[in-house]
């Protein structure tokens, strides 16, 4: 979802390559598109397959294994104790996001063999069904085991424990991932609905989420038409604004940014109302991305989606004055103020553009003094 951030952060702006790298990635329908959940292979007929397929394979005198081999082996075991895992530690991820310090949520992914790494996850906003136990870890009690879930993640609402909308995104086709949450509710509240509410006791104490991945809805970006593209485009954005009420900035700017890569070609919108509502629901979204940039604090990424959107549309009100805190923010109160003054030039009603320029020119007289001091003490 950063791949349209990132191409900004680096001052390249939006082109057709832009979507045209997303070719042979996934991304989810709208909700409406009627787009059918594929069924996975059951794991149990799998094992037994496997199963059969080596008792039809004469058996291998026993060698000493390599220590490659016990690595393996290893892996495949787990990384012991939840409670002690370490991020790094034998393919567990630190997925806690940020804000919140480190290792409250960590991830391990049930390994699968190679083949499993090119499975793709569900991709945001897809309807996914899932079969779910929680364990509390301190009793080593389960407390609660729902089969055959059917969630719809990443809508901006708190439909789901923070937790588990943060996992569902590094679930793969069939696979299984466990994650530990060291304080389980720290991230987020608890959704007042069943099944969720029955965890409502286990707030605070470390929890341990087994989930299997049973379906998922997707759509290949290479086979969806134009008008659907748009529509799920709005979609995320729609998500994105949902979560940035909910300050949950991060996810907000994901959204922004994936809705954004999704418009960043648009000549295949032939119908010219459509195609004008994409342009303006893109510019919305680079708009709200910048915005987002300033609330986590990201100055110079904020400086740099307001200056790529400003080479398009060089008199945008809401891009020079979102430019300006950023550099404000950044001690470059002499180029705040340029972009305030055209602010005010547009628009010479705009009170918080007033009081920006006034705090940006004593930043600047403060500036000045100090380089003088400076100067005099070299002297």
């Amino acid at each position: 979802p950063l791949k349209w951030l990132q191409k900004h952060a680096m001052g390249q702006s939006l082109c057709g390559g832009c979507f045209s790298g997303l070719a042979s990635s996934s991304i989810a329908p709208p909700a409406h598109s009627g787009q059918q959940l594929t069924q996975l292979p059951p794991a149990k007929e799998a094992e037994e397959l496997e199963q059969r397929s080596r008792s039809a394979v004469p058996s291998k005198p026993q060698v000493e294994s390599t220590p490659a081999e016990a690595t393996k082996v290893a892996e495949a075991a787990g990384p012991g104790d939840p409670l002690t895992w370490k991020a790094g530690q034998q393919g567990v991820l630190d997925i806690t996001p940020e804000g919140f310090g480190s290792d409250l949520l960590l991830l391990w992914e049930v390994p699968r063999g190679a083949a499993a790494d090119k499975v793709p996850s569900p991709s945001d906003g897809a309807r996914v069904t899932i079969n779910l136990e929680v364990v509390d870890l301190t009793s080593q009690q389960a407390l609660l085991h729902q089969q055959s879930l059917q969630l719809s993640p990443a809508t901006g609402d708190p439909t789901l424990p923070e937790e588990l909308e943060l996992a569902i995104p590094y679930l793969k086709q069939g696979g299984k991932v466990q994650v530990l949450c060291r304080q389980f509710g720290e991230l987020g509240p608890l959704p007042q609905e069943l099944p969720w509410s029955q965890l409502s006791t286990s707030i605070g104490k470390p929890l341990l989420l087994k989930i299997e991945l049973l379906l998922a809805q997707d759509l290949c970006i290479a086979t969806i038409e134009a008008a659907e593209r748009l529509d799920y485009a709005k979609s995320r954005k729609e998500a994105g604004g949902r979560f940035f009420k909910r300050e949950r900035f991060q996810a907000a700017l994901e959204r922004y940014s994936l809705a954004a890569e999704m418009l960043g070609h648009t000549d295949d919108i032939k119908n010219s109302s459509l195609n004008l509502e994409a342009k303006s629901v893109r510019s919305q979204c680079e708009l709200n991305a910048a915005m987002c940039l300033l609330k986590m604090e990201k100055w110079r990424e904020a400086e740099a989606v307001c200056s790529a959107f400003l080479r398009q549309n060089p008199d945008s009100e809401k891009a020079l004055f979102r430019r300006a805190k950023a550099l404000l923010a950044q001690g470059d109160g002499a180029r705040a103020q340029v972009d305030l003054r055209k602010v005010l030039e547009t628009n010479p009603g705009n009170a918080e553009a007033k009081l920006l320029l006034q705090q940006a020119r004593r930043e600047g007289r403060g500036t000045e003094r100090e380089r003088k001091v400076y100067a005099k003490m070299l002297g």
